[in-house]
């Protein structure tokens, strides 16, 4: 094409409107160039281990650095897509061809640039650049530190555990949690540059629960950036070790108290056996302030026996739920005591919080324990069991033992009656049998054999003893459950003189048993006795109560009074079983009213 022909084109375009910048535009030059080190190595130690260029030129350009040398040329890209006045790269020594680090030499350092008319810089000496080889290569990270090694991550993130390291060449870096082979926690993506940095980790997983307590790796996933082309998967280096040991795994106990606030049955016993009498059972719960929530129905060790809430959202209040008396599956329960159990549902938190309050099954199937009796004792420091319904877990502890259901070993198992209503499996390994020894007969004792329902107390009351008696002759321990069939020795009863008639009373609206004690002449303890009543639980309107003939008991001499002072979960007749004494003489030394609630700090005057 002639020049003439050229202008003459160029001059029909710009007729048209057509705008060429780049003919207006003065032809890009370099105008100025650097490097941090004119000497480096692959993943350096003693010298650097990757080198910074900046390369500024007149006009926007793109392109890139050209290393020659040892037969090699390499391509050191600035560039590839955006025009830029400013360039600055950072470069590991690497031949992108052979993917190996680069040959020991020395190189020469040429730009090749395009600006934006299409004109090229082409072969622009820059200096050069000694390439050398290192024995001892630096690791990405290094001066790494997890503090503390040993932490607790709390409920609402308060805690964390601090990761600081040294960074010694750039790199896009991501913290990385590990247990048994498989992530579970991942941090975020940060492009850093070499020099001092920090990461921590509050101790949840993916899913923002705390994790469970136990030991968890701690790795460094990384690509390095220096290069001219980064890897597109991530590599990993372990950083250490962290324990998590207290944690809150579940919801603490002190926020689950101030969620729920209560939980009740309306009625003690449910016998589903169809007449329409006690087929079901009413429960209720308090929130004190809206709440994610299930219900669950437990038994005595705790296992869940059926879900009758799952996972609703309940405004402040009580609301109500419905147990049929079934289990998970649709059977019916076993026959024993059950539990209201409340999980609280928060994000990816939940916890537990169980009730004390029970509602007796009766009409079902009953676990039972050997006849005569064979039990096992605990050997291990824990045992885990597996446990009615469901094979749900539970741990006993050194020193507890359980009634044998069987002596035959299945699958290196025993069966045992856990507690009342639940039946478990425990590794023979835990275990050992339990060998009998004959108690010697105590003058003036019987053999007793609890049942359905028994506690101490009402032992105690049933033969005219106390419950330190009864511990004290069977070698007991009063925080444990008794079970049905277990024999215990109690005082001989003698037969009681011939007494007149009782009085039978009908319990109206605000009586109490301090009330009707009075009226009747006689003491608390003997209505308790005489109507086997349970003096923590409340009376109710048209209930009868037997009145004992009222008799006079010469007073125990005096001796000098005990001051007790009153702390939390104290009641009158804790405080009388503590003492060996009786309610009626803590109210009388103390001009109570037994309707009336104790305060912690009050100071009780015990007679004795």
């Amino acid at each position: 094409m002639t020049t003439k022909f050229v202008r003459i084109f160029i001059l029909l375009l710009l007729a048209t409107g057509v705008s060429f910048p780049q003919f207006a535009s003065a032809m890009a030059e370099v105008t100025s160039f650097s490097q941090s080190s004119g000497t480096v190595a692959f993943q350096g130690n003693s010298v650097p281990g990757y080198v910074t260029f900046e390369l500024k030129t007149s006009e926007p350009t793109r392109g890139y650095i050209l290393a020659v040398g040892n037969g090699i040329q390499t391509k050191i890209n600035l560039s590839t897509m955006d025009y830029k006045t400013v360039h600055k790269m950072d470069w590991v020594p690497w031949d992108d061809t052979k993917k190996i680090p680069l040959p020991a030499g020395e190189y020469q350092l040429k730009a090749y640039m395009t600006d934006q008319g299409y004109n090229q810089i082409s072969g622009y000496p820059l200096g050069k650049l000694t390439v050398v080889s290192e024995t001892s290569p630096k690791p990405l990270f290094d001066q790494v530190a997890i503090n503390p090694a040993v932490f607790a991550p709390k409920y609402g993130g308060a805690s964390t555990v601090q990761i600081p390291f040294n960074l010694n060449r750039p790199a896009e870096v991501q913290l990385s949690i590990w247990q048994n082979g498989s992530e579970i926690y991942a941090g975020s993506k940060m492009k850093l540059l070499p020099g001092s940095h920090s990461v921590s980790w509050n101790g949840t997983d993916k899913a923002g629960r705390i994790v469970a307590d136990g030991n968890y790796d701690v790795h460094f996933k990384y690509i390095e950036t220096a290069y001219n082309y980064p890897a597109t998967t991530q590599s990993a280096q372990k950083a250490g070790a962290v324990t998590v040991k207290d944690g809150d795994y579940n919801i603490p106990q002190w926020r689950l108290k101030e969620v729920v606030k209560d939980a009740v049955f309306t009625s003690d016993v449910i016998s589903p056996d169809g007449d329409g009498v006690n087929d079901t059972v009413t429960g209720q719960f308090t929130l004190a302030e809206p709440a994610k929530v299930s219900i669950y129905i437990a038994n005595a060790a705790g296992a869940h026996m059926n879900s009758v809430v799952s996972g609703q959202t309940f405004e402040t209040g009580t609301h109500t739920f419905v147990w049929d008396g079934t289990d998970f599956n649709g059977g019916k329960a076993v026959n024993g005591n059950y539990y209201i159990k409340v999980m609280v549902i928060e994000g990816a938190n939940a916890g537990y919080i169980s009730f004390t309050d029970s509602v007796r099954f009766e009409g079902g199937y009953e676990f039972k324990a050997l006849q005569p009796e064979k039990r096992v004792r605990v050997i291990a420091e824990t045992a885990k069991l597996s446990v009615y319904p469901g094979g749900q877990g539970y741990t006993a502890v050194k020193g507890d033992t359980f009634p044998l259901m069987s002596e035959t070993i299945e699958n290196g198992k025993y069966q045992v009656l856990v507690k009342e209503g639940v039946s478990g499996t425990i590794n023979v390994n835990d275990v050992e049998l339990v060998v009998e020894t004959t108690v010697p007969t105590v003058p003036n004792t019987m053999e007793y054999t609890v049942i359905s329902g028994d506690t101490l107390w009402k032992i105690a009351a049933k033969f005219n003893t106390t419950i330190s008696e009864i511990v004290t002759l069977n070698n007991l321990d009063p925080n444990k459950y008794l079970y049905i069939g277990q024999k215990l020795q109690v005082p001989a009863t003698v037969s009681p003189e011939p007494t007149p008639q009782p009085v039978i009373h009908t319990v109206q609206t605000g009586d109490t048993l301090w009330k009707i004690a009075q009226k009747y002449g006689t003491t608390i303890d003997a209505i308790v006795k005489a109507n086997n009543l349970d003096p923590a639980k409340y009376l109710y309107i048209g209930q009868k109560i037997t009145i004992p003939s009222s008799t006079t008991t010469p007073e125990p001499p005096l001796v000098q009074p005990v001051i007790h002072t009153v702390v939390s979960g104290d009641t009158l007749w804790k405080i009388s079983v503590k003492y060996g004494t009786t309610i009626d003489a803590i109210v009388k030394a103390n001009n109570l009213d037994p309707a009336k609630y104790l305060y912690i700090g009050q100071k009780i005057t015990i007679l004795r």
